[in-house]
């Protein structure tokens, strides 16, 4: 059960009030919300990031988690969705991810990880759920612990095409977003996988003005990720927009929407990660089959 005009998307089912129910897959092309239907998150109060190398060191988190990124304020129950085009085989389709920071938590590598998720729709139906394992410390550094990705078909599950922890197999802790983004700052590793996938980001432009359909924003940061897209980030928001290299015809995304979810739309979604984590165990067990189970945090 999906329901559109509320934004909220939830492959089981959304009943939290304010949403509006559908069991139809996502239109094609997605109208953005009337005002009335969108609730911009309230602005976050949290302190001042701490000055702190750019290393990760378990002694930098708090256990309740650090929310001083302007960036990516990881503000649990926030739900953005971002309308584009995607490639598949010769074809450019339309294309919707819904991104909700989750209020579930893991303990890895010796930190609690907030698990967020990505539900991507391609030409309308259910193509991958996601899940990043994130950690910002009290420098307002974003550090990546690990991700979870489903691959479905006609509805039904395909495969688990990425599955990895830090920690475990040779994976490392990667730097998901830094908690000073400098233009002319080093490369940082954001994906470092033995034998594996490898993959790196830059910090290209700070301070830029970006409009996209939800709204245009300033002191946004763009970051070059893996050398084939930018990254575009807005303070009180997060991602924005995606849009690839000059030449290269990937996937590309522009926002439309944010919201804070009901508590019991909420609490339907982190039903959702957390059995997709369980899941995970059954599928990869050599990767999540003695990782700490996920548990809301509260």
């Amino acid at each position: 059960m999906i329901a559109v005009a509320g934004v909220c998307i939830l492959v089981s089912g959304c009943t939290g009030s304010g949403e509006t129910s559908a069991t139809t897959t996502p239109p094609t092309t997605a109208s953005q919300p009337a005002a009335t239907e969108t609730a911009k998150p309230t602005k976050s109060s949290s302190p001042t990031p701490v000055k702190v190398p750019r290393e990760f060191d378990p002694s930098n988190f708090t256990p309740e988690g650090s929310h001083v990124n302007p960036w990516l304020p990881m503000t649990i129950g926030v739900q953005s969705v971002r309308r584009g085009f995607v490639t598949v085989g010769d074809r450019r389709i339309p294309h919707i991810r819904v991104t909700t920071v989750t209020d579930v938590t893991k303990k890895i590598d010796g930190v609690r990880a907030f698990l967020v998720l990505d539900q991507d729709f391609d030409d309308g139906q259910l193509s991958e759920q996601a899940i990043d394992y994130l950690a910002q410390d009290v420098g307002g550094n974003v550090w990546y612990l690990g991700s979870y990705t489903e691959a479905y078909e006609g509805g039904q599950f395909l495969n688990a095409e990425d599955a990895w922890l830090a920690g475990v197999n040779g994976a490392e802790v990667g730097l998901y977003f830094p908690g000073d983004p400098t233009v002319g700052s080093p490369p940082f590793a954001q994906v470092q996988i033995a034998g594996g996938e490898q993959s790196t980001a830059q910090v290209v432009k700070v301070g830029a003005k970006t409009c996209v359909p939800f709204d245009c924003f300033e002191n946004v940061v763009v970051v070059e990720e893996d050398g084939s897209e930018y990254k575009y980030w807005a303070p009180g928001i997060g991602g924005i927009l995606t849009e690839p290299l000059s030449g290269t015809s990937q996937e590309t995304e522009e926002l439309i929407n944010v919201r804070e979810l009901s508590s019991k739309a909420l609490a339907e979604l982190s039903v959702e990660v957390m059995r997709l984590d369980a899941h995970a165990a059954s599928v990869v067990p050599s990767v999540f089959g003695p990782s700490a189970p996920a548990v809301r945090a509260r």
